[in-house]
């Protein structure tokens, strides 16, 4: 069977090198052109072809409708380059998204591609473009982990919920406070979509991408302060999981 499938993969790599010069395959949509750059790990086409390619395809477009503000426009044309030389995992910038070839070599079937899910959103978010159009005066810093929770809540929650990838755990509680950042953060602004406004998320991030992001905002749309619903959160998880080890005893 593995024999198959290297072969599988391997007439995939031969016919994607043929149609996209450079194992350089273009995604387009309707409206978005995004070029996936495997020219530096040519061994990683065919999961860009089967895996890849048509989760970009599909969530860009999707992305981009989920975090809309007045007077933006999301980049139209994205890089996604896999890079030998990079460290880490992966990181965007304006509308390139660079990954880590090692690190993704020895995740293809795990965090893989929710990886450049992550990245993608960073791409819409765009936060820079507030900050261009904003009187320096009038500015105000997006906290990280609005800037890092946003991505994870949208890859844990609503691209691969599944994997409950971003769960509260006995081992992670002592961590758990809404400001902790990535998946812990994603948990809590989830939270606060199921049980106090499905559309925060678009509205956080409208005010972020604008520069004027403000703890406040959260009492705006809930009713409670931001440790308020910090607060409410942790005990939540404290409760349940108290019930949970109390029940296997």
């Amino acid at each position: 069977m593995k024999i198959l499938v290297a072969l599988f993969l391997a007439v995939i790599c031969v016919t994607a090198a043929e149609n996209e010069t450079g194992h350089r395959t273009v995604v387009e949509t309707e409206k978005y052109v995004i070029t996936i750059d495997s020219s530096e790990a040519p061994d990683l086409c065919g999961w860009v072809e089967t895996k890849l390619r048509p989760v970009v395809k599909e969530w860009y477009p999707k992305l981009v409708e989920m975090l809309p503000s007045e007077g933006y426009e999301a980049p139209t044309n994205v890089v996604i380059t896999l890079d030998k030389d990079a460290k880490g995992v992966a990181y965007a910038a304006g509308s390139k998204i660079t990954c880590a070839v090692d690190w993704f070599r020895k995740n293809l079937e795990g965090e893989a591609v929710g990886a450049v899910v992550h990245e993608m959103v960073h791409v819409v978010q765009n936060y820079g473009w507030g900050r261009r159009n904003t009187a320096e005066g009038d500015r105000k810093r997006t906290p990280g982990w609005i800037v890092e929770g946003i991505p994870d809540y949208i890859r844990w929650f609503l691209y691969e919920p599944e994997t409950k990838g971003a769960e509260i755990t006995a081992r992670n509680l002592s961590r758990a406070k809404y400001d902790a950042n990535y998946r812990i953060s994603g948990n809590f602004i989830n939270w606060v979509v199921e049980k106090y406004d499905k559309d925060v998320v678009k509205k956080i991030n409208a005010a972020a991408r604008a520069a004027k992001y403000s703890d406040d905002l959260w009492k705006e749309y809930t009713g409670k302060t931001i440790q308020e619903l910090g607060d409410e959160w942790r005990g939540m998880h404290e409760e349940r999981l108290k019930s949970a080890e109390a029940k296997s005893e």
